[in-house]
């Protein structure tokens, strides 16, 4: 990796590049960066110590002196778009969002003419340090703005390759009531698979021509999500539009409630696709709070994805009173 690594420490460059941003009590300011030629072996991230930032310099190959950083009264924030396009990272703004969160919108700015032959992957990187650190419960949300910004009908994502139709049923149009996408709302889930347990949020942080735009959709960054008229779930990013659910996922509307951390619900519906061949998924959504659950078998194991919280409209869960559970039928 580090034969690989064009590295550009910014104090100079990204002082053209990046203005010092405030929101609220934050101000963010550039650290470092530099541009890679390999896929590197990490991810964006809020870094708080100097062993998190030693890992990270490892991962990315970073060799010599560095600006210091007062870990404490500062954090610094890694930024990998990760699309392999190169050009240069620049910071567009930083607002506070739902959930007391702090959004960093970025921009990736091309660094000169088209190349004449194949462009070559090359992968940019920026560091910059948030005055005060945010607190360690303070989510920190990464917005692409040309996505948002550029995002309409005709353009974006595919999600995952297996969800390739719709539900063609006549309850179809009653989705939207099951997957409420309006902008703020969040939900937070228990990650249990082969890698190991870990916790993941996804935040409607934007609405752009009829789309609903994630901060990232478990784990995806630029993910848009939208409901035609007549039912159809469609999911979007750079690589293109994609429907959300292939021709063999059936739905249900069970009658007995759903239990999650998060909450007892009565009113859900179920979409599976039937076990066989080697992809096998179900989800569980609660009518006016969205995904309660999402589990699946495919070729790198088993993944499921149970909600711990929400705040969906203006309202919270758990709500106060509930003694929710484990997460079952």
């Amino acid at each position: 990796m580090k034969s690989s690594l064009r590295f550009t420490a910014v104090l100079v460059l990204l002082s053209l590049l990046v203005r010092t941003s405030a929101a609220a009590e934050y101000t963010v300011e550039p650290w470092s960066s530099g541009i890679l030629t390999a896929e590197p072996a990490a991810a964006s991230v809020v870094i708080r110590s100097d062993g998190e930032l030693e890992k990270a310099m490892e991962a990315l190959g970073m060799t010599g002196p560095l600006p210091g950083a007062d870990f404490g009264n500062q954090a610094l924030l890694l930024i990998i778009p990760g699309e392999g396009t190169g050009g240069i990272i620049e910071i567009a703004g930083v607002t506070p969002g739902a959930g007391g969160a702090l959004e960093v919108r970025y921009r990736v700015r091309s660094e000169g003419p088209a190349p004449g032959g194949p462009a070559k992957p090359s992968y940019p990187y920026l560091i910059v340090k948030l005055s005060p650190a945010p607190g360690a419960d303070a989510p920190v949300r990464l917005i692409d703005e040309d996505y948002v910004n550029t995002l309409s009908s005709g353009t974006g994502l595919g999600q995952f390759r297996e969800y390739t139709n719709v539900l063609l049923q006549a309850e179809n149009i009653r989705i939207r009531e099951y997957l409420p996408l309006d902008k703020g709302n969040m939900w937070t889930y228990k990650s249990e698979t082969a890698g190991g347990n870990s916790e993941v949020t996804n935040t409607v942080v934007s609405e752009s021509d009829g789309w609903s735009v994630f901060d990232t959709f478990f784990g995806v960054p630029g993910v848009g999500m939208k409901i035609t008229s007549g039912g159809d779930i469609l999911v979007s990013s750079k690589g293109g539009i994609k429907t959300f659910y292939n021709k063999d996922a059936v739905f249900e509307f069970p009658k007995k409630p759903y239990t999650t951390p998060a909450g007892v619900f009565d009113m859900v519906m179920v979409v599976t696709v039937p076990e066989g061949g080697g992809f096998w998924f179900r989800d569980v959504y609660a009518k006016g709070v969205g995904l309660l659950m999402h589990e699946q078998n495919s070729g790198k194991g088993r993944a499921v994805y149970t909600l711990a919280g929400a705040s969906v409209g203006g309202m919270k869960y758990p709500r106060a009173g509930d003694r929710p559970g484990p997460g079952k039928d």
